[in-house]
């Protein structure tokens, strides 16, 4: 009786732990993820940055919220950025349903000034889940050698723009309308991809439906479609030339154009007193007398990143009157900033008719170039001469001494 008692013990125990083996696979199998990467070594050519696809996959039952990471080789930057948006990710949420259990990042990985050609270089990407009970790295390896490395290019894929080269002022989003051709016999879903400029967005919409954004297009075979692909810098971007890739794929195959984004800068012209430039002096409420010309100093600047040509001035003023400036037109006005302040002085004239009655009067001044104009109004008090004010007083005076010699002959009567 003692020697099964013993064997029952012995069986609980087997069977418990068998139980916990099996509730810990359930577990396990509950949760996972994955980082995915289409090659983990990859040669490359000189450039100053390059950037690589990496896919975060959740593999398992429940939700997950995965934290990221990314360690580079010592003087080198690399981060995971968000596809199109151009920002930086640290964390992402993952649900369960195909369509959101799996993103797509991109790895941006910039060298150092001096480096060494030839050389393997290893980018560690972990991903972590919040609670830090599940954990997963990826290797990424890259070889940097002189010259191009080049790629075969897709026989069945072909990509065309018109016009691969935009200017835009600052501030305004470059789009580029480009053709997506399928020579295949059968239709294919494209997914479309992009390396932009860092800190800038990027997103496609249908060619005739610009308010609809998409992330893969679909062309028969034999056939094309067209997409419209939006540039977004950033709101202080710098004047210069951006170079941006375009990208479709479909299976194993994908085909690439390559775009530029040319920034001139923007324009910004402000008009002000000289109390709001310096602080002191007349604001926009002057005061003049009819007849006479009165001297306002005007401020114009310009706030842009880019020099405004041909300026010229002008003024809506009451009747009669006459405004005139000097100098009557600026060839250049250059942006002005904290290091190089560059507000040019005008000496506005105005000079009232000469019967104008006492009180408000409006004198809008206005400045036009050929990249941008300002405006602003000047409210005029007028008053009467200051002879008029003298002649009043002879008249009282007369008055007063012409009574006076009346009392003094009434007087004598």
């Amino acid at each position: 009786m003692v020697g099964l008692k013993g064997k029952g013990k012995v069986l609980v125990y087997s069977l418990a732990t068998l139980l916990l083996l099996v509730a810990f696979r359930v577990q396990a199998a509950e949760r996972d993820f994955s980082l995915l990467t289409e090659c983990t070594h990859v040669v490359v050519g000189e450039e100053n940055e390059w950037e690589f696809d990496v896919r975060v996959q959740n593999r398992g039952k429940r939700d997950e919220e995965v934290l990221l990471s990314v360690k580079a080789p010592e003087g080198w930057k690399a981060g995971l950025f968000k596809k199109w948006e151009g920002y930086q990710v640290k964390a992402i949420k993952l649900g369960v349903e195909e369509g959101n259990n799996t993103m797509l990042l991109s790895l941006k990985i910039t060298p150092p000034k001096n480096f060494e050609l030839g050389k393997d270089y290893t980018f560690t990407i972990t991903g972590r889940t919040k609670d830090g009970k599940l954990v997963r790295t990826l290797d990424f390896t890259l070889t940097v050698k002189k010259g191009e490395v080049t790629t075969r290019k897709s026989r069945t894929i072909e990509l065309v723009t018109e016009f691969p080269s935009l200017k835009e002022p600052a501030g305004e989003n470059f789009e580029f309308v480009i053709e997506v051709k399928n020579e295949g016999e059968k239709a294919r879903i494209f997914d479309l991809l992009a390396k932009i400029p860092y800190g800038w967005g990027a997103y496609c919409t249908p060619r005739w439906q610009e308010d609809k954004r998409i992330s893969a297009l679909k062309v028969d075979g034999k056939s094309s479609e067209w997409v419209r692909l939006v540039l977004v810098p950033p709101p202080m971007v710098s004047k210069g030339e951006y170079k941006a890739t375009f990208e479709v794929q479909s299976g194993k195959e994908r085909a690439s154009i390559d775009l530029k984004a040319i920034v001139i800068g923007t324009y910004k012209l402000m008009l002000g007193s000289e109390a709001e430039v310096l602080g002191t002096g007349e604001t926009r409420n002057i005061k003049a007398i009819a007849g006479q010309e009165k001297h306002y100093t005007l401020y114009v600047w310009n706030e842009g990143t880019a020099p405004i040509s041909d300026l010229n001035f002008y003024s809506n003023k009451p009747k009669d009157w006459e405004v005139s400036f000097e100098p009557k037109k600026i060839p250049t006005l250059k942006p002005t900033t904290l290091k190089t302040p560059n507000f040019q002085k005008v000496d506005v004239i105005i000079k009232p008719k000469a019967k104008a009655i006492p009180g408000d009067y409006l004198v809008t001044i206005t400045a036009i170039g050929k990249e941008d104009k300002g405006s602003m109004e000047l409210r005029v008090t007028v008053g009467k001469p200051m002879i008029w004010g003298w002649i009043g007083i002879a008249i009282v005076v007369a008055v007063v001494v012409a009574l006076l010699g009346v009392f003094m002959k009434l007087g004598r009567r």
